[in-house]
């Protein structure tokens, strides 16, 4: 079935979309020197940076750091906003807001396998695919920002010296990667949505639930109870009714009964007739 599959597909991609941009949000490789040149830089992540005789340009007092760190610890104080420009915070917040948004869409994505989980979040089910399609494409979108951002401002040599020593490193393509994956399982959660949406309005009892099709029948109940309590309303029985009891009066009317009949053959037809009907009696 091709419900199945979409959904199926939308697992796997969300749940991969959300464990790459996991490892790319926790691990320092997103930018990286050259092993084979000496470099005083190292490596950096979004939260860690890996130093090695680093020499901030324009430092007045020409401080070297060596070492990893936190990007964040009091060590980088004095080179805080140079380490970190807006661009790079910038980039920082939207890879939060873009590992919750497929932690969200990865979530409820799975929570539509157990039928009891099922049953409570999916009360209307194209609404909850459009929003959980709305989570993962809104990753996409946001994943698509940072990577162009950061593959831009990398070759400012205002941030980082020698950046053509220098080159974006597994992180980063991870990163890239947990785009794609939450643009397709937003596409293919989106799909589910129409499908079902289209499935509902046409009152197919395979996909429409047992609490919406008992809402309905509530609610025509109801209607239908608030057109019999109104004066001058008749129901389709009564209607029926006063349409078919007239058809029937006009037919009796058309053809009365044998013995109200007038004979035409006269008084001796009718005493023959009256023999006739007395001796077949006696037979």
């Amino acid at each position: 079935m091709a419900t199945k599959a979409f959904l199926r597909t939308a697992v796997v991609l969300s749940v991969s979309a959300f464990v790459l941009m996991f490892i790319a949000f926790a691990s320092p490789y997103w930018y990286k020197s050259w092993t084979r040149v000496h470099s005083p830089f190292a490596n950096i992540g979004l939260w860690h940076v890996c130093l090695s005789g680093f020499i901030m340009p324009m430092d007045p007092v020409m401080k070297s750091y060596v070492g990893c760190w936190w990007i964040h610890s009091t060590e980088f104080d004095a080179i805080k906003n140079d380490l970190q420009p807006v661009w790079f915070r910038f980039i920082q917040a939207f890879s939060i807001f873009a590992l919750i948004g497929d932690l969200i869409g990865a979530v409820l994505t799975i929570l539509y396998i157990p039928e009891e989980m099922r049953m409570k979040v999916y009360k209307n089910r194209p609404r909850m695919f459009f929003i959980i399609s709305a989570f993962l494409l809104g990753s996409a979108f946001l994943v698509f920002l940072i990577a162009l951002v950061f593959a831009e401002m990398t070759n400012d040599s205002s941030w980082m010296p020698r950046p053509w020593m220098n080159y974006l490193s597994w992180s980063y393509g991870l990163c890239v990667l947990s785009g794609f994956f939450s643009a397709f399982a937003g596409m293919c959660v989106f799909v589910l949505g129409l499908i079902y949406k289209d499935k509902e309005e046409n009152g197919d009892p395979g996909v429409t639930s047992a609490a919406e099709f008992a809402r309905k029948r509530r609610e025509l109940e109801k209607q239908d109870e608030a057109m019999r309590s109104q004066p001058g309303m008749i129901t389709d029985m009564q209607l029926h009714q006063r349409n078919v009891q007239p058809y029937y009066q006009s037919q009796y009317q058309q053809e009365p009964a044998l013995q109200d009949k007038p004979d035409r053959k006269g008084p001796h037809s009718v005493a023959g007739s009256q023999s006739t009907r007395d001796g077949e009696s006696f037979v």
